[in-house]
Formats: structure tokens, sequence, C-alpha cells
């Protein structure tokens, strides 16, 4: 790698950069008590983070009838728009490893599970809105896309290309980088376990934000060429 060329790194969202399961079990505290449906238990919920929210409310019973399931997909998405986006936290040490990943000219992209409306807000509140090249999320009506699918397109259009690396908490998320020549790169405080990640092939797993910091700073001994990026520039 030319130690001098910028490096390409793709991040998953939740369960990598950010905690959503609060706004998640909030949302879907009000959704199952507006269609009077049974609440999944943590250990279900903490399954669906990263997955498609459609496919996810799909597997709930009272919820078989396509129609009474876009009213409760569109009853969680408000109640997410309204609360759950101000419902998450910022994984320790994220924003200054960001930074230092900006300040050295990389490419950064989020490329998330989420509608990509929300993960826009996500990353604003957290001041994270000029760190990231791109956000790609799915849409709030669309059938949930695998990752591997979006990078496919993203390959496609030349935004994303061979030797770069994908950094996720779970197996679709390693299993999308391998298929479209990324080094994968699993976090071990997010949602997946670190038997889902070695599964999907990841070439490494990171237990600490400190200890991936320490790594990319390895990986892309860049010297950093720019200026702090911040909401108030």
């Amino acid at each position: 790698m030319d130690e001098a060329a910028p490096g390409l790194v793709c991040f998953d969202l939740d369960g990598t950069l950010v905690d959503p399961l609060l706004g998640v079990q909030n949302c879907l505290a009000k959704t199952c008590g507006a269609f009077g449906l049974q609440l999944p238990d943590e250990a279900t919920i903490r399954g669906w983070i990263g997955l498609g929210m459609r496919e996810s409310l799909a597997s709930l019973q009272g919820l078989e009838d396509p129609a009474r399931l876009e009213a409760a997909l569109d009853f969680y998405w408000e109640r997410y728009r309204e609360d759950g986006v101000f419902e998450h936290e910022l994984y320790p040490g994220v924003f200054h490893l960001l930074h230092r990943l900006k300040r050295q000219g990389h490419r950064i992209y989020v490329v998330s599970a989420k509608p990509s409306l929300f993960a826009r807000r996500i990353a604003y509140q957290f001041d994270l809105n000029l760190i990231f090249d791109d956000i790609f999320g799915s849409s709030l009506k669309g059938q949930w896309q695998p990752k591997t699918t979006v990078l496919a397109d993203l390959a496609a259009r030349g935004t994303i290309w061979p030797g770069g690396v994908f950094i996720g908490d779970r197996g679709v998320d390693m299993a999308a980088a391998r298929d479209h020549g990324l080094e994968a790169i699993g976090v071990g405080w997010g949602y997946g376990s670190r038997e889902e990640l070695t599964a999907a092939g990841a070439a490494r797993i990171f237990d600490t934000v400190a200890d991936l910091d320490g790594w990319l700073r390895i990986r892309y001994p860049q010297p950093e060429r720019f200026d702090a990026f911040s909401r108030s520039e």
C-alpha cells in the first residue's frame, strides 16, 4: 500500500459507532403498545440490531397481515423520528478516532442498515456530519438490502474499491467486506458475537475502540494533513 495515498475506511453505524439499543427498545415498546403486540425480550431486540426493521417486525405475532405490518412500521419510524434518534450513545473514543482519520485525508463512509435519513441525523447530532464523505442507508419503505448488495452498487459507481477496510459488528458486515475486496474488521463491543464475526470471515476482531484505533494508526500511517472538522465550520 502506498503510504502517501489516502485510504478507504467504511463503517457500519449501529453497534460500531453508536449504541442504538435504548432508542430501539423504547420505539418498539410504543409500537407494541399501540398495536397490542407482545414486546420482544431484550435478547431478541439485540439480535435485530443491524438488520432490517421491516423484517424484524414481520416476525411478531399479530403482524402477519401486510397492511398491518406497514402501519406498524410507519408508526415505529415516526416514533423513531420524534424520539429514537435522540436516544443513541456514541461509543467512547469514536469521535477522536474518526477525526484523526479525517485529518489524514482518507475517504470515510458509513454503510448502515438504518434508513439513511436517520443515519444522517444521528451523525449530525454527534457533530460527525462533516467527517463522512457520504452516508449510505436503507429506505423507509423498501425491503432491507444486505450490505453486500449496497457495496456492489457503490463499487459499480466507483465509490469504493478493493483494498480498503470495512469495520462492523455483525456477520453481514464481514461477508459484505470480503465479497468486495475490503478487509473485514470486526468489533467486539457491538451486537454480533465473536463467533458470528469469525464465521463470517473477520480478518481481525477488536474488543475496544482504543485497540481498533491503535491498529488503524498502523494500517494507515499517513501524516495528518488537515485541520479538524466540526459543525461550527
